[in-house]
């Protein structure tokens, strides 16, 4: 009989492995029993290899923990390795691969890292690591499953409803990266996790992973954590938001643009009619009704319409380098905005709209920033780093003429930033 066989097994191997002086190592599932449970302190639980064996090594590659409590079926012995047919150290018995309960044996909420290694995760065993995990600090790591497999959606599932989210491209602790019998896994973390994982990808402009990062909590529920992560980008003024945002629109996400970003980024990559509106001035953006000797037009800031044809312009979203820059379009007029060559006596330079649009002075970066509850862009021209401002006076009309300002802009959002609207 299995339990036989169990009971004059040759004891635990801890020369290999450390031993966490479990008392219930070495005893069948007794979990009907009133038992000590662990923790035993306030302390977490460091690690649980939910189907553990202990560290083996093979020819095949390897698997397992050296320092770690091992759930497993109370007569299982090491499977494989030079221990194999041995007891398994630090074991913590389930009564059967179908009975996953260990919460006779460990606290609930209680253990910072879980893992899990190719084994079956039936939904007993999906909620009993879901139990034991805890939410706030905690992370899952299953190896060796396809991303749509039954184990996975269960997993899934049971871990969503603690606000534990997968986390792709998720970069393993050294402590994991030993494993070579698989080469794949998933990484599950708590939501804050998530939130930092999310933010850091953005700001390390690696948006192929936040793009996927983003997928998972929307796929997941965790839709509150892409607003926390947009929210931080934005009171902190980083650049990246904006190719965050294009890249999410153009990998098929815009569901994600349109439900957790402000709504000025729908406008812009939606390719909607907008209005460019002064923050400090409350003036739209315009081109002039006349033209100069090369057929531009100067740009101004507009003292009351904000409704005609000449304040409706377009955005035209363009991905280089990693980035995304834009040509301003005036509808009216079918021209884009550009700055002059020349400049004035402050190194500003004035800024036109023109028929063509194929140099680098005809193209802009948008970089957002939250003020006083609002979205503000400061617009930036790629070719001569200098952003849109209205000049300080006004014309016979009351109008203010449109200017690249030479020198710094960003402590001052409330008088260099504008306003995107729907035209």
């Amino acid at each position: 009989m299995e339990s036989a066989k169990w009971r004059i097994a040759v004891r635990p191997n801890y020369d290999v492995n450390t031993d966490l002086n479990y008392p219930y190592s070495e005893l069948p599932y007794v979990g009907e029993y009133h038992l000590v449970r662990i923790p035993t302190d306030n302390q977490l639980v460091e690690h649980v290899d939910y189907w553990g064996e202990g560290r083996i090594e093979t020819s095949s590659g390897n698997s397992g923990f050296r320092n770690c409590y091992n759930v497993n079926r109370q007569y299982q012995l090491v499977s494989n390795g030079t221990d194999r047919n041995k007891k398994i150290p630090n074991r913590i018995p389930v009564f059967d691969e179908n009975m996953c309960d260990t919460s006779s044996y460990i606290k609930s909420n209680s253990v910072k890292l879980v893992t899990l290694m190719g084994a079956p995760i039936i939904e007993r065993c999906a909620r009993d690591i879901a139990r034991i995990v805890n939410s706030e600090v905690g992370i899952v790591v299953v190896f060796g499953f396809d991303n749509d497999s039954a184990d996975i959606r269960r997993l899934s599932t049971a871990l969503s409803d603690l606000n534990m989210y997968y986390c792709p491209g998720y970069e393993l602790s050294d402590h994991l990266l030993g494993l070579t019998l698989f080469d794949k896994y998933r990484a599950y973390v708590n939501a804050k996790e998530m939130e930092n994982q999310l933010y850091e990808a953005v700001t390390g402009w690696s948006f192929d992973t936040a793009v996927k990062i983003s997928q998972s909590l929307k796929e997941s529920g965790g839709g509150s954590t892409i607003v926390d992560v947009v929210n931080k980008l934005l009171q902190q003024g980083i650049r990246a938001t904006t190719p965050f945002a294009y890249k999410l629109w153009n990998s098929g996400e815009k569901e994600i643009v349109n439900n957790y970003f402000p709504d000025a980024f729908k406008l812009i990559f939606n390719g909607d009619n907008i209005k460019i509106v002064s923050n400090y001035y409350n003036m739209a953006l315009k081109l002039d009704a006349n033209v100069d000797y090369y057929n531009d037009r100067l740009g101004w800031g507009d003292k009351s319409d904000h409704s005609s044809n000449r304040v409706s312009w377009t955005l035209l979203p363009i991905w280089e380098n990693n980035n995304v820059i834009f040509k301003i379009r005036n509808n009216e007029h079918s021209m884009f905005l550009k700055l002059d060559v020349n400049v004035d006596s402050y190194g500003d330079r004035k800024c036109w709209g023109s028929n063509s649009s194929n140099e680098l002075r005809h193209t802009w970066k948008l970089e957002p920033v939250k003020l006083q509850g609002n979205v503000v862009f400061f617009i930036v021209n790629c070719e001569y780093d200098q952003a849109l401002k209205l000049d300080a006076n006004v014309d016979s009309y009351g109008d203010r003429l449109l200017w690249g300002n030479n020198g710094n802009v960003v402590n001052n959002p409330r008088y260099f930033g504008w306003l995107v609207q729907s035209w």
